[in-house]
């Protein structure tokens, strides 16, 4: 079903969003500046493998900032790709009297837009069935929040996809607000496309998918792939995984790959 697919993909790819608060629907205020100014991000720690102890990032001196996010002409792009265009007219408007997952001075990247826009509808969808409120399953919207937070989301990003570089593992191709830089540990310096940067709030690609101890089929070497058919074996698991090393571990390949896919943003040069 649809609806649950959308579920498991939300709660796997979303960062923790802030504490759930009352708030109003006011629907044009949607893709403002929804962060308010926050404290700075506190100083960077060695990432895992980091053999210097203080990696070196160098933030770039000029950078193009986003304009506001077509979330309408990504729905309908994202569901002509999965092969169910019609679905892109859910509604994705929160409902009467939904709270926030992203009271100010939350911490979040741009990803997350289209992601609860696919959570309102699944939210709506849900509530329809059940009779329920949809205000308990939908929430607002989150803007492009203060550049100190979109920084402090950058720096963590890139941080943690430099431990999974160290560890030989697939990077998270979550979109960045902006160019984080590179970053140099140990002698070895790793330039932003490395990190994954594709552009301002663009995935680079698609998500890799975490194979747990949970997903190990009891009695055997086999695990079960999340939001695909079929079994894998021969991974060390709590470890990611891209799509095609899954499909040469086993996956039957050919399925829909039900990942999150880049947004659609307006950029507006910086001066």
């Amino acid at each position: 079903m649809i609806e649950a697919m959308h579920i498991q993909r939300y709660e796997v790819m979303e960062k923790p969003p802030g504490q759930i608060t009352a708030s109003g629907t006011d629907f044009a205020a949607l893709f403002g500046d929804a962060a308010a100014a926050q404290a700075p991000a506190a100083p960077r720690s060695a990432s895992p493998g980091d053999t210097t102890g203080n990696p070196t990032h160098t933030l770039p001196g000029t950078q193009p900032t986003l304009g506001a996010p077509d979330v309408q002409d990504w729905l309908t792009s994202y569901y002509t790709e999965q092969g169910d265009a019609s679905a892109a007219q859910a509604s994705y408007v929160p409902a009467q009297g939904a709270g926030n997952n992203y009271p100010s001075g939350s911490v979040y990247g741009p990803d997350q837009i289209f992601a609860q826009a696919l959570a309102n509808q699944d939210g709506q969808g849900f509530a329809t069935l059940a009779g329920d409120n949809p205000a308990e399953f939908t929430s607002q919207l989150p803007g492009i929040p203060s550049t100190q937070a979109q920084q402090q989301f950058d720096q963590r990003l890139a941080l943690e996809n430099l431990g999974r570089l160290q560890s030989g593992q697939p990077i998270d191709t979550t979109a960045y607000w902006s160019d984080p830089g590179p970053i140099t540990t140990g002698g070895v310096t790793y330039t932003s496309q490395e990190l994954g940067y594709a552009g301002p709030g663009q995935s680079s690609g698609p998500q890799p998918i975490y194979i747990s101890t949970s997903n190990q089929l009891q009695g055997s070497d086999k695990f079960s792939v999340p939001g695909y058919n079929g079994t894998v074996s021969g991974l060390q698991p709590d470890r990611y995984y891209t799509l095609q090393q899954l499909e040469k571990a086993g996956l039957p390949p050919g399925q829909a790959d039900g990942q999150f896919h880049p947004g659609s943003w307006t950029e507006t040069p910086s001066v």
